[in-house]
């Protein structure tokens, strides 16, 4: 896809081409940025339990961050938190990544602030970058990821599309999925899934669901922003109690043919605020059902 800007050099019309990740970049950046700023100032290195703002933040983390717009502006609003939070530290972190687009953030972070370095350490996952997305794609990336035998602190992740009545997340692209879903699915002790206003629908292929997510979590937690309707977001906050009750069980319940036990998890929604719109959060504990 291209627009045509002139080129004052040449005194022509050139095409501006615009790649699928240049376009979702442009979708709701201020939405995306909120959503990185307050992951980054509640819940970056934080311990569970403690304030975000007094208690001691953690010095050691590992994150694997999935391709998107929407996970590289988290890592980004991290790195921000880290420069001006860094008398908290020294902080050392790895960022693990398929995405093309970290790697070049972590770099310009690197140059500006090299005493920081520890803290903007990258494992890039081998593979070709497919220019469309930004992203490393392909039988080998699927490959390293499926076999991938660590364990993350953290996990950044997002979708085309999200349906929070049934907990499935999906992707436009049928090239994408089977990394997407390999990355998710890896264990992260906490997971996020970052989703702009406009990715509550379905839409797209089926990529992973929640159930999945939490399967390899002890935490995960669905950011996106509030709206000015509060219909919108009562309806959100309706559906993922909903989306709780036919995943969690308050007790343990006893094996069937429905369900199997699998252990406890905790499942968070946040529902960012701005404007005269307060952050709302809703959170549930429970025993994780895994569902036929």
């Amino acid at each position: 896809m291209s627009e045509t800007t002139l080129n004052p050099e040449l005194d022509v019309a050139t095409p501006r081409v615009y790649t699928w990740s240049a376009l979702n970049a442009e979708h709701r950046p201020d939405e995306k940025r909120l959503m990185g700023q307050h992951c980054a100032m509640h819940n970056f290195l934080v311990p569970r339990g403690s304030n975000p703002e007094k208690d001691p933040r953690e010095k050691l983390a590992s994150v694997l961050v999935n391709g998107g717009t929407s996970p590289t502006m988290a890592v980004e609003q991290c790195l921000e938190w880290i420069v001006a939070n860094q008398d908290r530290g020294p902080f050392d972190v790895t960022w693990y990544t398929t995405s093309a687009l970290v790697p070049a953030s972590l770099r310009d972070y690197r140059e500006k602030y090299k005493h920081l370095a520890a803290a903007m350490h990258l494992f890039l996952f081998p593979g070709r970058v497919d220019q469309q997305m930004e992203a490393v794609s392909g039988p080998d990336a699927e490959a390293f990821a499926q076999n991938l035998d660590r364990c993350f602190r953290y996990a950044f992740l997002s979708a085309h599309s999200f349906d929070m009545s049934t907990g499935t997340a999906y992707f436009h692209l049928p090239e994408e999925v089977r990394l997407q879903k390999a990355c998710a699915t890896r264990y992260a002790a906490h997971k996020f899934l970052f989703l702009d206003s406009g990715k509550f629908k379905k839409e797209g292929e089926t990529g992973y669901r929640i159930d999945e997510l939490l399967g390899t979590a002890d935490v995960v937690t669905i950011y996106t922003v509030a709206s000015e309707h509060e219909n919108r977001n009562r309806s959100l906050r309706q559906q993922f109690m909903a989306l709780c009750d036919r995943l969690l069980a308050t007790a343990s319940p006893a094996p069937n043919a429905e369900h199997t036990v699998v252990g406890a998890r905790s499942l968070e929604f946040v529902l960012v605020g701005r404007g005269t719109v307060a952050t709302e959060y809703a959170k549930v504990d429970g025993i994780l059902r895994t569902l036929p």
